[in-house]
């Protein structure tokens, strides 16, 4: 850990960040809350760290940066001073934050080839937004963190790669690069009038939306949302109209113990990318969380299964469900990525079917201790538009501890291990890939 900390700050970038970081807090206190002339000051700064060492990459294939290097160690690093502002304007409260973001990339580069090499490093802003609020409306304009629901549609305007944001893993950036976003609140009811620009990594994506929750107390959180992506220049995004409906954290009559979870995803609109055809895609999952009433510890039983659809070549629409801007840290560790190899590397919400068990369990509230199993299948016989002859993807395995201290610190380290199956053997190889790898984040 020390020798990867020292290379990073030989990096010029992340030094000036963190020097920036240092001068900027210096006379804050352990970066309490202050007030001075009227005005609440929120200073923070987060790093997080993540360190992977991999064997059988892209199952036996290699990295894709360096064909036939099938063993890999990779090291992210990344560092965020922030400062978050408020005063009261009105009836309401003028609001914003800043902050920016330095991160690198080091030892052999990313995992598996795809998405930063070694030596990518970045600074750049991250959050630089103001706003004003009240008890029933917010408004707020610039870039900014914002989130729908769990975040299966709307999560992260970031695909964090190492060309543009430093790095692949730790995924630091969290803003939309812009945003505009609108949101009422009465009772239990939430809605948002949005505009949202993504980052280069998905396009430089322009979109507007509209969503709806109902928040019912003890029964769960129903919410409906519809999106527009009118400009982009990548992943045929441009065109999508996107209509979710969801049901989350539903409790079951007469059963306590368990609660469901479901969303759907229609995509329609045109390819506009893609020479204008009809899009058709749709994506979906139902999902069942049984907590153990007689286990010794608090232990969830979680099970899952998804579907999100693939591109008919045989037809003239575009079948194909985009991934659009899923969000790393949901509910709780992976939320939709599923798998910490299919999920990261292979298959991104598109063209799959996935089944996953989980357990997990706390020996105390402050420790998780989780194993997953997930059954991976191609919705299509095809792999990003070249024809296969199986459906079948691969069978994968995670394990993990988590150590949470509130808000700020969360330590995880875990080991892959995935076996390809037909389909993933067309494609790369047919060894095994297992990744060891650990990710660590400190706010102070």
């Amino acid at each position: 850990m020390t020798t990867v900390c020292s290379l990073a700050l030989f990096n010029p970038r992340f030094r000036q960040l963190a020097l920036l970081a240092a001068a900027t807090t210096a006379d804050v206190a352990a970066f309490d809350p202050v007030t001075v002339a009227g005005w609440a000051l929120e200073p923070g700064i987060e790093a997080r760290v993540g360190l992977q060492y991999g064997d059988g990459i892209n199952f036996g294939f290699g990295a894709l940066d360096d064909i036939g290097e099938t063993r890999r160690s990779s090291a992210s690093l990344s560092l965020e001073p922030r400062l978050g502002f408020e005063h009261p304007a009105g009836a309401g409260t003028f609001f914003g934050a800043v902050s920016a973001v330095g991160a690198t990339t080091l030892l052999d580069g990313e995992m598996s080839g795809q998405f930063g090499r070694s030596g990518d490093s970045r600074i750049d802003v991250d959050e630089a937004h103001v706003g004003w609020r009240n008890d029933y409306f917010s408004l707020s304009i610039g870039p900014r963190e914002f989130v729908v629901a769990d975040g299966l549609v709307i999560g992260d305007g970031n695909f964090d790669i190492g060309a543009e944001q430093g790095q692949f893993w730790v995924a630091p950036f969290n803003a939309w690069k812009n945003a505009a976003v609108a949101s009422v609140d009465h009772d239990s009811t939430h809605a948002d009038a949005f505009w949202l620009r993504s980052d280069g990594g998905f396009g430089d994506a322009r979109l507007y939306g509209f969503n709806v929750e109902q928040d019912v107390a003890g029964r769960g959180r129903f919410g409906a949302m519809y999106m527009n992506i009118y400009d982009g220049n990548a992943l045929a995004y441009d065109g999508v109209e996107a209509w979710n409906l969801r049901a989350l954290n539903v409790a079951v009559p007469g059963l306590p113990a368990l609660k469901l979870f479901a969303e759907v995803v229609w995509q329609l609109g045109t390819d506009d990318d893609g020479g204008g055809a009809d899009n058709n895609g749709l994506g979906w999952y139902v999902e069942t969380a049984y907590t153990l009433p007689a286990a010794p510890w608090t232990t969830i039983l979680t099970y899952r299964y998804s579907r999100f659809s693939g591109d008919d070549l045989s037809s003239d629409d575009n079948e194909t469900y985009r991934s659009l801007f899923y969000g790393f840290y949901a509910r709780e560790w992976d939320t939709f990525y599923q798998g910490e190899i299919a999920g990261e590397y292979h298959l991104f919400n598109s063209n799959q079917v996935t089944q996953f068990v989980k357990f997990r369990t706390f020996p105390q509230a402050s420790i998780a201790l989780t194993v997953y199993y997930f059954q991976h299948d191609l919705e299509e016989r095809n792999y990003y538009g070249t024809p296969l002859a199986s459906r079948d993807w691969a069978d994968e395995i995670n394990a993990g501890i988590e150590y949470f201290r509130g808000h700020e610190i969360y330590l995880y380290a875990g080991v892959a291990w995935s076996t390809p199956n037909a389909a993933a053997r067309e494609v790369y190889g047919d060894d095994d890939f297992t990744v060891v790898q650990t990710w660590m984040s400190f706010h102070f």
